[in-house]
């Protein structure tokens, strides 16, 4: 018999327990952790991969939505994708909840605000033409109350951009195997669980469309960036794994890399938002 505790936050069904502490939606497949949040940039090595998927995500911002000046950055880490907005001439302010990581970013010379969103004193009147969660919208604990900040700030021809993992990828559905037969901790590593900040939520590119489309949003772009890239990989596994886990599990990510290239684990979906 299915225990069923929680409902969806996309389609509102009941939402079983699926795999180890991991819940799924009945319907539409989401997933959610329900672990504690918190703020945080634990993960190491991720530079590299980061470095070129926001330079292409700029790229799509300038070739697509080209009236788009403003950025505010949800979850904005180290700064990186700060820098290469304003790079490609962006207009960019940072959001971030990590006082280190706030204060390392204004010494850099970024805007930069304090807390977490939509909640941040200073947003309140602000408005931005871009708002984009890069790594940070699948770790926030209320997506509704998320929606609802972006149609606040956001300004009219605005878009809405969320780049995070998905349920989709290979390496994903590689994971969730080995978890059915036992070896839990590559499912439990995609999930960060007991990290500074655990993913609160997986989804893929159909329920995240459904999830915006609920709330009056039209996706516009959506296309796979990558997961990882070979430089930084080692860091990026051993920062948080046994050597026994990070040993077997770097040879197999380099190997198949061609691969895991194929089905990327990362996406990054385009929302415009109709408020009337």
């Amino acid at each position: 018999m299915k225990q069923i505790e929680r409902q969806c936050c996309v389609c509102d069904a009941d939402m079983s327990l699926y795999l180890g502490d991991i819940y799924r939606c009945d319907v539409c497949g989401y997933m959610s952790s329900f672990y504690s949040p918190g703020p945080g940039a634990e993960v190491e090595g991720v530079d590299a991969v980061r470095e070129k998927n926001f330079r292409q995500i700029c790229h799509i911002l300038l070739e697509k939505f080209p009236k788009c000046k403003t950025i505010l950055d949800v979850g904005a880490s180290r700064g990186t994708f700060v820098r290469i907005a304003v790079d490609y001439g962006f207009l960019v302010t940072a959001l971030e909840p990590d006082l280190a990581l706030v204060d390392a970013m204004k010494q850099k010379g970024f805007e930069v605000i304090d807390g977490f969103f939509p909640g941040a004193i200073e947003l309140t009147d602000k408005k931005f033409d871009v708002i984009i969660f890069n790594d940070s919208f699948e770790h926030i604990p209320n997506l509704l109350l998320v929606i609802d900040g972006v149609k606040k700030h956001l300004t009219p021809d605005g878009v809405a951009v969320v780049n995070l993992p998905s349920s989709d990828g290979f390496l994903f559905r590689c994971s969730l195997i080995l978890a059915k037969v036992g070896m839990m901790a590559p499912w439990y590593r995609l999930w960060q669980k007991d990290m500074a900040s655990p993913h609160l939520h997986y989804l893929n590119p159909r329920n995240l469309k459904r999830l915006f489309e609920l709330h009056n949003f039209k996706q516009e772009y959506s296309r796979s960036l990558s997961y990882y890239v070979l430089s930084g990989l080692w860091k990026r596994i051993s920062c948080a794994s046994s050597l026994l886990v990070a040993i077997p599990s770097w040879i197999i990510l380099v190997t198949l890399y061609p691969l895991f290239c194929l089905k990327s684990d990362a996406v990054a979906s385009f929302f415009s938002c109709n408020k009337n």
